[in-house]
């Protein structure tokens, strides 16, 4: 029987507030600056199934891939036979994860004697092992990355804490063993926060009616994403948008979409992308599809839809095997967010058209990944920093792009200077500013970047990174002008400067110094219809030139 919509309020607001307490619980208890300052972590609940049915405002590639990772749970379990001391980690990227560094833990949860969820959570890890601290820039297979982990289920009294099968596995491939298991700890305080918040919604509301209430609500987001998908007119909307291969020597790379939609309901078709590509930068089919949704969810014109599986269930979404947005095993996929970033850029744009007081100009939607480590030789012992730093944001019709943002389906925050020189010792950041100028000209202007300076402490400073839009900037809208691109670039102790390519692996020695840019925002509007004030706040501030028609 259905629940009164009062009572299914309630039992909605208990299930959001488990997971936003789950969220909170996981960065307090993280130990890695990438988790605890960045917040490169999300969570969620879903029912016995597997589906989501509430996630808290994290990462919104990672939440929205949360089903796909535990998908093939009926067929590596026996859910009949699970326990609470059971528990599941993964993070293949061939059979629902992401890339290695993202790790799922999935526990489960009981009332009653009867299996009712499962408590989920991934946090991005400062280090997997494989060929480099942190991330291996030269990776032309997935074996270089790091340990790899399929779903598979493990006693957690048996096989986790020191002594454990699975802890000390993980501890054996890692650099950084406290910071990893740390932050795998907190990913167990936050689902043991799930379970026991669920058992007490349901001892207030009823095992039954909480039940009942995962059910409808998942059919009272697909109404809402339905409603709100039949006001897209319908049609066939086609989008390119490239990535820098360069590297790979694979030139300009296209993500190319044919967006069709048909009343109440949406098929992303990726067909004619480029191919996979013998390096890092490939994107798993999970992640393809969880940038698809977080982009169209984006352009929906109806407010407050809870995001669950019932959001999923009117998109499609086709990737070619063994294109760049669904690789065939064993390509690397380090780098995955870069192709994934024009997957929600294409979308977009296809999208934004028919619905542009829902649309922005392109953003340099770009993660710049980028890690600063080293090993301490008399004691045998690493120090691994992986920073994420965002860019500026596309403008729209009505305001100007944001500044210093990462991109829409990353979310990841920067992480504040004194956290990072209070953690660790073999560097310090010199400069942390925004990039004067980087934003595109427009009515309304792009947003801008960010530029940070780090100077190693100590010899033999390892650093590596990758990111897009080092050639060319994020295009502008409606006659406006793009940002401008990022940079890294090392200044050596006597001096000189060494441009780096948009992907690379170095050393530092003491004094010298890598600068980190990040580009702006496309603007958005013609140049000459920018109003004064703004012309005049922008020039006194110092980050922006005056507009050019």
């Amino acid at each position: 029987m259905p629940l009164d919509t009062a009572r299914l309020g309630l039992i909605r607001a208990a299930l959001s507030s488990i997971t936003r307490e789950m969220a909170t619980d996981l960065r307090r208890a993280a130990f890695s600056s990438i988790v605890r300052e960045a917040r490169d972590y999300s969570v969620a609940l879903t029912d016995a199934r597997g589906e989501v049915i509430d996630q808290a405002e994290c990462i919104p590639i990672m939440t929205a891939g949360i089903s796909f990772a535990i998908r093939g749970l009926a067929d590596a379990v026996d859910l009949s036979t699970l326990t609470e001391d059971d528990a599941l980690l993964m993070n293949d990227p061939f059979n629902g994860g992401q890339h290695l560094q993202d790790i799922y833990l999935f526990t489960p949860v009981f009332t009653d004697g009867h299996l009712v969820a499962f408590a989920a959570s991934v946090a991005h890890h400062v280090d997997i092992g494989g060929g480099s601290p942190g991330l291996n820039a030269t990776a032309t297979e997935i074996y270089q990355e790091g340990l790899r982990l399929p779903l598979s289920r493990f006693s957690v009294s048996r096989d986790w804490g020191r002594g454990g099968f699975v802890e000390e596995m993980v501890r054996a491939n890692v650099r950084v063993p406290d910071l990893v298991v740390g932050d795998l700890n907190a990913q167990f305080a936050a689902n043991r926060t799930a379970a026991t918040r669920l058992k007490e919604a349901a001892a207030r509301f009823g095992t039954a009616d909480c039940l009942t209430a995962m059910d409808e609500l998942k059919d009272y987001s697909e109404r809402r994403t339905r409603t709100a998908l039949g006001r897209i007119p319908d049609g066939v909307y086609e989008s390119v948008q490239t990535l820098d291969g360069s590297p790979w020597d694979a030139g300009t790379v296209d993500i190319r979409v044919r967006v069709t939609v048909a009343g109440e309901a949406i098929h992303l078709d990726f067909t004619g992308s480029g191919d996979q590509i013998e390096g890092n930068v490939n994107c798993p089919l999970a992640s393809t599809v969880s940038s698809a949704i977080s982009a169209v969810r984006c352009l929906l014109d109806e407010p407050d839809i809870p995001f669950n599986e019932g959001c999923n269930r009117p998109i499609t979404v086709h990737a070619p095997y063994g294109s760049i947005l669904n690789p065939k095993s064993p390509a690397a996929v380090r780098s995955r967010l870069t192709p994934a970033s024009r997957v929600f850029n294409a979308i977009v744009q296809a999208l934004g058209r028919q619905v542009p007081e829902r649309a922005a100009a392109t953003g340099f939607d770009t993660t710049t990944a980028f890690t600063v480590s080293h090993l301490d030789r008399d004691t045998s012992s690493y120090q691994v920093v992986l920073e994420i730093l965002g860019g500026g944001w596309g403008a729209c019709a009505a305001h100007d792009g944001a500044d210093a943002l990462d991109n829409p389906i990353s979310n990841c925050a920067n992480a504040p200077v004194e956290a990072l020189e209070s953690d660790y010792s073999h560097f310090r950041v010199v400069e942390y500013a925004l990039h004067e100028h980087s934003g595109g000209i427009g009515e309304h202007r792009g947003g801008l970047g960010i530029r940070r300076t780090y100077e190693a402490v100590s010899d033999g400073v390892d650093i590596a990174g990758y990111a897009d839009r080092h050639r060319t900037g994020a295009p502008g809208l409606d006659g406006a002008g793009p940002g401008r691109p990022g940079s890294f670039t090392i200044t050596r102790a006597d001096g000189s400067v060494e441009q780096l390519p948009v992907v690379f692996h170095e050393k530092l020695e003491a004094g010298d110094r890598v600068s980190v840019v990040t580009g702006g925002g496309g603007g958005h509007g013609e140049p000459s219809d920018r109003a004064a004030h703004r012309i005049e706040a922008d020039n006194r501030d110092g980050i922006a030139s005056t507009p050019r028609a």
